[in-house]
């Protein structure tokens, strides 16, 4: 007799095709996982998702091969395998199918030069499926993007001093078909750009969300931004079902230790994910965003389910945390009593786009699921 079929078990099937779409997968495998016939699986997976389980499959190889073709010289046969097709003639016949043009057609139509001048920006391309031609790239400051494009970003760029965007002197030499940046920039630095280069303004103060939707539009990007969107819709549903909030909403605290100061920190990337997305409830009796400096005494009368801390990668900030760990107050808080106290850190916590949001709902994945 067939099992009584849970939405857990889609979202499982799902989670497994994300992560292992580049390996040779059939639909009886994923069937398997759930327990359930082939058919009676597809039926369920497609209701659920819209699309069937070898569709996914096949809209996840054909977005990460459509960014393998944006790299210089790669090999056709090369992308087929990394996406995984062993047969690169099959692979071109299914990415016509899918896209309209074949691989071959497609490479030269991305060879657009499209900079940026922050590293946040890079979060709202990677989602379009696009790599930059110039862009701020640091071990230090991007380390995200770092790793993933260490080849790939063509012309790379020094971030300003103490500041989080690159100085467009740096660019000024390059031949770029668009330049995208956020408005909040000094006007010098503005008026630069403006007097150089076509320049798209980003609002990163907005939803990335739809500030991504309306970015793609712009560079004919709509279907890999829409892909990406869904993607992110239905794994924060899935994180959402498993951690409960909506019954129970926890109150969430999160704080930010300098030095010899703590402060009470909300940033735009915190308050999307864990107040609108997941659903959370502040702890801090204040609207909107906040970096406000807050004592021991005053914390320890917060009520606390969950907290979350970053502290700054010095001596004197780590000498903050192991102290206040220590103080009579901190240990009341319900999230210390009941071990609710998740280190979390700059990256990507301090960034906000759309790859960033994506990362950070699944280190709470991570953190708070079993």
């Amino acid at each position: 007799m067939q099992k009584q079929f849970q939405k857990t078990d889609l979202s499982e099937a799902r989670q497994y095709i994300e992560e292992n779409f580049t390996k040779q997968l059939s639909l009886a495998h994923l069937a398997d996982l759930t327990g359930l016939s082939s058919s009676y699986f597809s039926a369920a997976f497609k209701q659920e998702y819209i699309q069937s389980p070898m569709e996914f499959v096949t809209q996840l190889r054909i977005q990460k091969a459509k960014q393998l073709l944006q790299k210089d010289d790669v090999r056709l046969k090369f992308v087929a395998e990394a996406v995984g097709y062993s047969d690169e003639f099959y692979f071109s016949r299914v990415f016509k199918k899918v896209e309209g043009v074949s691989p071959t057609v497609y490479t030269s139509q991305q060879k657009s030069h499209i900079g940026v001048v922050t590293g946040n920006m890079m979060g709202y391309l990677h989602a379009a499926g696009i790599i930059p031609f110039a862009a701020p790239l640091s071990a230090k400051w991007t380390p995200y993007y770092y790793n993933l494009w260490p080849q790939q970003i063509e012309h790379k760029v020094a971030l300003t001093n103490n500041k989080n965007y690159c100085s467009p002197n740096e660019l000024l030499h390059l031949q770029m078909d668009l330049l995208i940046s956020p408005r909040d920039l000094p006007s010098k630095v503005v008026k630069l750009m403006e007097d150089h280069f076509p320049v798209y303004w980003l609002d990163d103060k907005q939803n990335c969300l739809i500030e991504l939707t309306e970015l793609a539009a712009r560079l004919n990007k709509r279907e890999e931004a829409t892909q990406w969107i869904t993607q992110y819709n239905a794994r924060l549903e899935d994180i959402r079902r498993g951690l409960g909030w909506s019954t129970h909403p926890p109150k969430v605290l999160a704080i930010r230790i300098y030095q010899q100061q703590i402060f009470a920190y909300c940033n735009t990337g915190m308050q999307h994910l864990l107040f609108q997305d997941l659903g959370a409830v502040s702890s801090y009796e204040h609207p909107g965003l906040y970096n406000a400096e807050i004592t021991f005494e005053e914390l320890g009368k917060l009520q606390v389910d969950k907290l979350f801390t970053i502290v700054c990668p010095d001596d004197e900030s780590r000498a903050t945390w192991h102290h206040l760990q220590r103080d009579a107050g901190f240990k009341q808080l319900e999230a210390i009593k009941n071990q609710q106290i998740y280190v979390i850190h700059s990256d990507p916590w301090f960034e906000y786009s759309p790859v960033a949001l994506r990362r950070m709902l699944d280190e709470v994945a991570v953190m708070m699921l079993p």
